[in-house]
């Protein structure tokens, strides 16, 4: 992937704590497939489902609104890690309609906790000169040991050509290569988030190498970069920012 990176980053996180016990909803327990329980090592009586909310934060919709409108029009990739919070709702098409996107459209759904690295593979194919991705994690099930999660969501314009971050490679499982900066986090946003806020901090400089490595119940999955010209990225906080979560090494 020498010749595709990104310019620009946007990223917003809101912890929820609309979730209720799976148990207390007859029937709800049949959603859940036995063989994905067993993956993500979770006894049902500790399984909380999300109960959709009229006031929910739109995280996915605060990350494009603050990338802003692109100089050209170009599509949007429209990374989902799971099923959706309301199965009643369509949301790329309401995304879509709600920021008036010129361009064409994707939605990729399922991808777990591989949607912020593993989508590369499909970038470095699908990009032929700009793009859009959001990666957005709003999980429909969570732990009840593990606290309230939250929802997440990192915009990404992508390009081909001289870049900020050069993307070197990307891939699921162990690693294939290193860095000098490692972000590991559990869920699709968590490495994105930790490496947003290393950027912040001023902790990335020109020619460093970054690993984000996702390790989540039930894939693994890494991307690398290089800080081409730090200076150049525009990183851009929006409305619920917060930078929690992962963590380097």
């Amino acid at each position: 992937m020498p010749d595709l990176g990104i310019d620009t980053i946007a990223f917003a996180a809101a912890r929820r704590e609309e979730y209720v016990p799976l148990s207390t909803l007859p029937g709800a327990a049949d959603l859940v497939p036995p063989e994905r329980l067993a993956a993500a090592g979770l006894p049902l009586s500790r399984l909380m489902v999300r109960i959709p909310e009229d006031d929910d934060v739109d995280v996915t919709a605060e990350v494009l609104a603050a990338l802003g409108p692109p100089a050209v029009p170009q599509p949007l990739f429209f990374v989902r890690s799971g099923p959706l919070r309301d199965p009643n709702v369509a949301a790329l098409a309401g995304l879509v309609h709600r920021s008036g996107w010129e361009g064409e459209d994707v939605g990729l759904t399922h991808l777990d906790e591989l949607g912020g690295t593993a989508v590369f593979g499909l970038l470095e194919w699908a990009v032929e000169t700009e793009a859009t991705a959001v990666v957005c994690d709003e999980p429909l099930f969570a732990d009840a040991a593990g606290g309230h999660p939250r929802f997440a969501a990192v915009g990404l314009r992508v390009r081909r050509g001289p870049s900020a971050l050069a993307v070197s490679g990307c891939g699921e499982g162990k690693p294939a290569l290193t860095g000098g900066h490692r972000f590991t986090g559990r869920g699709p946003c968590d490495a994105w988030l930790a490496f947003c806020a290393a950027l912040a901090e001023g902790v990335i400089t020109d020619g460093d190498r970054v690993l984000l490595h996702t390790r989540g119940p039930l894939r693994e999955g890494w991307l690398s970069l290089l800080a081409v010209d730090v200076s150049a990225l525009r990183l851009v906080p929006a409305g619920t920012a917060s930078l929690l979560g992962g963590r380097s090494g």
